[in-house]
């Protein structure tokens, strides 16, 4: 891809917060014009210089006209989330434009060699998180950038520092050739509304792997069946890591048990997340086992985690509330459930049907007879299906709202319980995203009307 110098059209499509990061970006480091696609309440939310700009034109997508000339120096940069299907990005393909995302480009063309991509359909922002932490607390200059961090056009790191992206399957899409260092921490059935396919789905996450050259990396061996002719040099966790029974083996003789430093640390995921965390820097050479182990014991004890990631909220009402609305696939909710074993659980379920499987979940509720459900949203049917197939009986409650769940769920709930908001789906249109809900939550935690017992 041609550097900003050489660009003479940029054209923006979506001004979430990759773009907005963008469009001052290349109004600085370029001469181009610029065309911004999104709706008129978009473009007011920008700052007022920016919509002033008389080198930008600001367009709805059912206006758009893609340039007849200058192709190879016209750069289409897309929002994460606009998908393949979309008339913009087909008519941008057919008239082979460069495109990709804004953190696609910068890390094609800014960022440092050896740079971490974290991706994964869980456990990646954990992952992204631990990996920036432990580099940091190991003495290694680092900054976490991508997916639900900040954008590297607001971070604007140097050359000098290690850049940590965590990244959605939508942002490996397209992704540009780069020198980086990737990483896959799993991969179920996810995302098929807008890849098309769960092997589409899966090929966006391995992409840098079958670059020319490959980059190298490290993902799991339940990953062997994808990777029948892997690359070189990517390794699997346990060849580098090896972990038993929640105990991590640095090398060099080093054992580290992180439950025994942060009660989070309890949900095996929390454990994979730091064993991959570690990995990353073993296989990048970047800290040793005995200085990464003086790290971990000075350090875990204080990490208080993700927002929104097995959270746990404050609230007056003697009730334990927890908000995982992070948690957009069955399997995540599942370690949820394992992180608090012991006590009973009023578990949220919910939200935009994508194809996942919930007859695990359910089969792993019917086991603990603490374990209530609320089911609401676009899965409501398919987990009280898989409910009855578990025989949960009377433990599942089905809910036509997100509040409506809370409420009931706050309203069954005892002091000491834990209401649980992990709902195993991703965001539906009502929401918008995962802040949108985790607000919702976060505020009838609080004390706000879904706390009060009785409404339905």
């Amino acid at each position: 891809m041609r550097s900003e110098q050489d660009i003479s059209l940029l054209i923006m499509h979506g001004l979430g917060v990759e773009g907005r990061a963008t469009l001052p970006w290349f109004l600085e480091r370029s001469t181009c014009r610029i065309i911004a696609i999104d709706k008129a309440e978009a473009v007011e939310r920008l700052p007022e210089e920016l919509r002033r700009n008389e080198r930008i034109s600001f367009v709805e997508e059912n206006r758009v006209t893609i340039p007849e000339e200058n192709h190879d120096t016209t750069l289409y940069l897309r929002s994460p989330g606009i998908p393949p299907r979309n008339k913009v990005v087909a008519a941008i393909a057919e008239a082979g434009i460069a495109s990709t995302t804004p953190t696609g480009y910068w890390i094609a063309q800014h960022a440092p060699a050896g740079t971490i991509t974290i991706t994964g359909t869980k456990g990646k922002s954990s992952t992204a998180s631990l990996t920036a932490s432990l580099l940091k607390w190991c003495g290694v200059k680092a900054e976490e950038m991508g997916n639900i961090g900040r954008t590297p056009y607001e971070a604007n790191p140097g050359p000098d520092t290690i850049c940590v992206f965590e990244l959605s399957s939508y942002m490996m899409h397209d992704l540009p050739q780069a020198d980086i260092f990737h990483t896959v921490t799993s991969l179920y059935t996810e995302h098929t509304d807008w890849h098309g396919t769960h092997e589409a789905y899966a090929e966006a996450k391995m992409r840098p792997w079958f670059f020319d050259p490959p980059a190298p990396g490290l993902t799991s061996g339940e990953l062997k069946p994808y990777l029948l002719e892997k690359p070189d040099g990517v390794r699997y966790f346990e060849d580098v890591v090896p972990i038993t029974a929640g105990t991590i083996f640095l090398g060099q003789g080093l054992t580290f048990r992180p439950a025994d430093y942060n009660e989070a640390f309890k949900a095996p995921t929390m454990v994979m997340a730091l064993r991959t965390a570690i990995a990353i820097a073993k296989a990048r050479g970047l800290a040793e086992p005995a200085t990464m182990y003086d790290a971990l014991e000075k350090h875990l004890p204080t990490w208080s985690g993700l927002e929104c990631r097995q959270q746990i909220i404050t609230s007056t009402d003697g009730k334990i509330w927890v908000d995982d609305s992070l948690a957009t696939v069955p399997e995540a909710t599942e370690s949820a459930l394992t992180r608090w074993a012991r006590t009973p659980i009023h578990l949220i379920l919910g939200g935009k049907d994508r194809g996942q499987s919930f007859g695990d979940l359910m089969a792993t509720c019917a086991l603990r007879q603490d374990v209530r459900i609320y089911g609401f949203g676009d899965t409501a049917g398919k987990i009280a299906d898989a409910a009855e197939e578990a025989a949960l009986g009377v433990r599942f409650h089905g809910a036509k709202t997100l509040e409506d769940a809370i409420t009931m769920a706050a309203a069954a709930a005892k002091e000491g319980e834990i209401v649980l908001f992990s709902p195993a789906a991703s965001s539906s249109e009502i929401h918008g995203n995962y802040k949108v809900r985790s607000g919702i939550f976060r505020q009838y935690a609080s004390g706000g009307p879904g706390a009060k017992p009785g409404r339905a």
